[in-house]
């Protein structure tokens, strides 16, 4: 067990340092696109990858057999270490080092909501009241950030669930 907690720790740092690498990068480089679909996609493929690559490192290294749980394991401290580092950086981010940042990608989401929304129809009255609504919502706030990393944890861990269903590498049975 500490063998995996070592190996899913260096795995999480990893995850971790690279997303805020990332975040700073999107935020030198145009701070559009935090609301950018794409970078989303590759930010799921780049976590999930993280950690899937965590198990199948840790896998290798005891034999090539792992159990769900250590499967399971090996890939959740990887993640929730690697978005806990990213959310700590994005609180500072957001909250100390530039909080007009967070007014502009605000912005941003109700612009592309509203287009969205208008592109599907909805009446002016629900989009007003959405607008007023992610208004008064702070999602780079400290405690959105908290919401947001509870709500990412629980999405990639389900992921994880199905990850590990693919990874684990049960010992033959003897005789």
């Amino acid at each position: 067990m500490v063998a995996l907690r070592k190996n899913s720790l260096n795995f999480g740092l990893f995850l971790g340092v690279f997303l805020v690498v990332m975040t700073t990068l999107i935020y030198a480089i145009d701070i559009s696109l935090f609301t950018s679909s794409w970078i989303g996609i590759v930010n799921v493929i780049i976590i999930t990858g993280f950690g899937a690559f965590a198990a199948m490192k840790y896998k290798k290294s005891i034999g090539g057999f792992i159990t769900y749980k250590e499967t399971f394991s090996s890939y959740f401290i990887t993640v929730a270490l690697g978005f806990f580092i990213s959310t700590a950086f994005s609180i500072l981010l957001f909250n100390l080092i530039d909080p007009e940042a967070k007014t502009i990608i605000t912005e941003n989401i109700i612009k592309y909501s509203v287009t969205m929304m208008e592109k599907f129809g909805t009446k002016a009255a629900d989009i007003n009241k959405m607008i007023e609504e992610m208004q008064k919502s702070d999602p780079f706030g400290t405690m959105g950030q908290v919401k947001g990393f509870a709500f990412n944890l629980i999405v990639y861990s389900i992921i994880g669930l199905i990850i590990s269903l693919i990874i684990k590498r049960d010992r033959p049975q003897s005789i």
